[in-house]
């Protein structure tokens, strides 16, 4: 956490920020919920509500927030504790986020502390510290662009599934936003989701998920000779999604599926044949070739990567609070925004969400791994004072890896 002297910075650059720019607000504002985050503070400030993008703008420049949240809910009393607002409905929303993705990068960039016996390490947090068994830790998370890249990948394929799946427009109903730190958030506003309970939403994320996908209802059966494909959904899907995975697969990857390795190997020297199996949709002929426990594993492992890898809680919750697209993040000084499904494929967030540029600034890092911003690579720094561009010493302030210097 950055100190009182580096949170005074920081504030007057949002605020500078907020001060002259227009703020981004959701459809139907006045039946929204806001919350917000003080620097220095742990606890959320809610049960706020705005008429006016204007009102929200100036709150913004008075009271300079490091994070900013409105509700995906619509309510009679916003302003009103939640036994009192009045649901009227809410958007459905989805969080990806890189720190539910495994990627390799974690081991380069991310560490790890335990507060029980100090033992450090790198990549994921372990759920309990090897050495004592404690389950508390200090944690230091950085972005880069591969990890940025999956999470992009996951929002890519989950669009994928709410366009072509669910038919959801993506001019009108989609709303795509980078979350200013390691994910994305994809909004669906729709008349014909608004009201659905947390059940019916459920469904939704079992679908995205393929929970409890049967490969013998989806063409996977003897008596089935030729699979009619182009109708949508999980049937072509699947398909697809096997045959990339056996495209690719290795010993490795086909035993971490559950193969044994002499099933393993023997799905190797058969991968053309069951290649081409699927390419003319004929998927019941892989049961002459392989046991339907073996294919069972195969389409389970081919579904978790066709799958998105999404936030299911953040999608059940009927009165969850999302950041706000338009804000910066606190955490890294960059701008959580929008971004239109047509361009999502070439988008950079570490140049486009780049909020402060211009001037130098210097400052005393304590560690920092190799890091991207603005299109410029910067570090590794370790207990060492650097003059750095005001947007690459704000990110280090924000992550709490540096002081001011002098």
């Amino acid at each position: 956490m950055a100190a009182e002297r580096e949170i005074q910075l920081i504030s007057e650059k949002f605020r500078e920020f907020y001060a002259k720019g227009r703020i981004e607000t959701p459809r139907e504002m006045e039946r929204r919920e806001f919350g917000f985050i003080p620097f220095g503070a742990k606890a959320m400030f809610r049960h706020l509500s705005f008429s006016t993008p204007e009102d929200l703008r100036l709150y913004l420049v008075k009271n300079t927030p490091a994070h900013v949240y409105y509700s995906s809910a619509y309510y009679e009393n916003p302003e009103a504790e939640m036994e009192r607002k009045g649901w009227l409905g809410a958007d459905l929303i989805f969080d990806i986020d890189a720190d539910h993705i495994e990627t390799p990068c974690k081991a380069e960039h991310d560490r790890w502390r335990c507060k029980g016996c100090g033992l450090e390490g790198r990549g994921e947090t372990p759920e309990s510290c090897p050495r004592c068994g404690g389950i508390s830790f200090e944690e230091e998370k950085w972005i880069c662009n591969r990890c940025l890249d999956a999470a992009r990948h996951e929002a890519q394929k989950l669009l994928d599934i709410l366009i072509g799946d669910f038919g959801f427009s993506p001019i009108d109903e989609l709303e795509v936003s980078f979350t200013g730190h390691r994910g994305y958030h994809i909004h669906v506003s729709s008349p014909n989701i608004r009201e659905l309970d947390q059940p019916a939403r459920r469904e939704i994320v079992d679908y995205i998920l393929g929970t409890g996908i049967k490969a013998e209802l989806h063409g996977f059966k003897p008596s089935l000779e030729r699979l009619t494909t182009g109708e949508g959904g999980w049937r072509d899907r699947l398909i697809k999604a096997l045959y990339d995975y056996l495209e690719e697969a290795d010993l490795k990857a086909l035993m971490e599926a559950g193969l044994s390795r002499a099933t393993a190997s023997k799905i190797l020297e058969i991968k053309d044949r069951l290649l081409q199996i699927l390419w003319d949709g004929r998927p019941s002929l892989a049961l002459r070739l392989i046991r339907r426990r073996t294919l069972d594993k195969l389409v389970e492992a081919a579904v978790e990567r066709e799958a998105s890898a999404i936030d299911t809680v953040v999608t059940t919750d009927l009165h969850r609070l999302i950041r706000l697209p338009g804000t910066l993040h606190g955490k890294t000084g960059l701008i959580a925004q929008r971004v239109s499904v047509e361009i999502l494929d070439d988008y950079d967030p570490l140049v486009e969400a780049v909020a402060f540029k211009g001037g130098m600034l210097k400052v005393y890092v304590e560690r920092a791994p190799r890091f991207s911003i603005g299109g410029v690579l910067y570090g590794p720094y370790i207990g060492e004072e650097v003059e750095l561009p005001m947007e690459a010493a704000l990110y280090l302030l924000c992550k709490g890896a540096a002081r001011l210097a002098g």
